[in-house]
């Protein structure tokens, strides 16, 4: 009788088993995992994803994206991930470290990129943080974050079929916000006083092509190269001339110098989201691309005098 039991168990438990191979349950883990690179393409995955992916960001929150080199398990964490998008552009110089593979992808070919004068590149880059001859930033640029958004679905969708109704609903919500920020920014940068703005490190290339406005820098397009003495007096003769009354930086960035320039000419100096990254509290605080982009244009207004 034992005998006869035990075989009628035995027989149970590879039924059961049969059945949830054949079966496969939803759980946490199922989610389709996928890796960036940037706060912004974070941004993007976690709102096109939704419930169904699982987005980690190789760069850590509060981690000034020039500076970080990847460790043997972010490389592992990159290579388990089905998909990986980077910024692209010679944003991270370090993907070219990494063994090459399908996942991988340059997020930078689907957006339209500013190319930068030679001249000017030279003079500005760091020879560790060189930028190539684009400028990185293009994710300030909404039409830009749109062009990736119908990527990223499309990307999305060819890993993960099941659910491509859900995927398609999730984009066409985010680009419906990325539309109204668009909106505010022509809106509140329609009528200015002042057509020029001034910053430690130029993020705003796309930003002024946009919305009509110059931009003027202490470093160019790299936040750890040095300003000379030239550049400053430069700045400082612009400040007068245009009557700027606000200058910026931007987080992750010293203030130093800006605070000096700042101080010499009795002005205010605010800062501003570059969004490659965010800090850990932001983090925390649930902090979206459309946040940033709000706050941001919120001091661009003030800073050149917006009716």
């Amino acid at each position: 009788m034992k005998k006869v039991l035990g075989l009628v168990i035995g027989l149970l438990m590879v039924t059961l088993a049969i059945f949830w191979l054949s079966n496969p349950q939803k759980s946490e883990n199922d989610k389709l995992k996928v890796s960036v690179s940037t706060f912004a393409l974070y941004d993007l995955l976690y709102h096109i994803g939704g419930d169904k992916v699982d987005v980690h960001m190789v760069i850590p929150f509060g981690v000034e994206v020039h500076s970080f080199e990847p460790t043997p398990r972010n490389i592992i964490e990159i290579q388990k991930s089905k998909l990986f998008f980077y910024s692209g552009a010679s944003l991270e110089p370090w993907i070219k470290k990494l063994p090459q593979s399908d996942n991988m992808f340059d997020m930078s070919q689907y957006v339209h990129l500013i190319s930068i004068d030679e001249d000017e590149e030279e003079a500005h880059e760091s020879e560790h943080h060189h930028h190539g001859h684009f400028d990185p930033h293009y994710w300030l640029d909404v039409s830009n974050m749109k062009a990736l958004s119908k990527k990223v679905l499309e990307l999305l969708k060819s890993k993960d079929q099941e659910h491509s109704a859900y995927y398609t609903t999730q984009m066409k919500a985010y680009v419906n916000s990325l539309d109204d920020v668009a909106s505010a920014y022509s809106e509140r940068l329609k009528v200015c006083q002042v057509h020029e703005v001034i910053l430690h490190h130029n993020i705003l290339g796309y930003v002024a092509r946009t919305y009509g406005f110059q931009v003027a820098s202490l470093t160019g397009l790299s936040p750890d190269a040095l300003a000379d003495a030239k550049t400053m007096a430069k700045l400082s003769k612009e400040i007068k001339e245009k009557k700027i009354n606000m200058l910026f930086f931007e987080a992750f960035s010293s203030d130093r110098l800006m605070k000096n320039l700042a101080k010499e000419n009795d002005i205010t100096l605010e800062y501003l989201e570059p969004l490659a990254n965010i800090t850990a509290d932001q983090a925390r605080q649930k902090m979206s691309y459309r946040d940033g982009m709000l706050a941001n244009l919120e001091k661009l207004s003030k800073a050149m005098r917006c009716q």
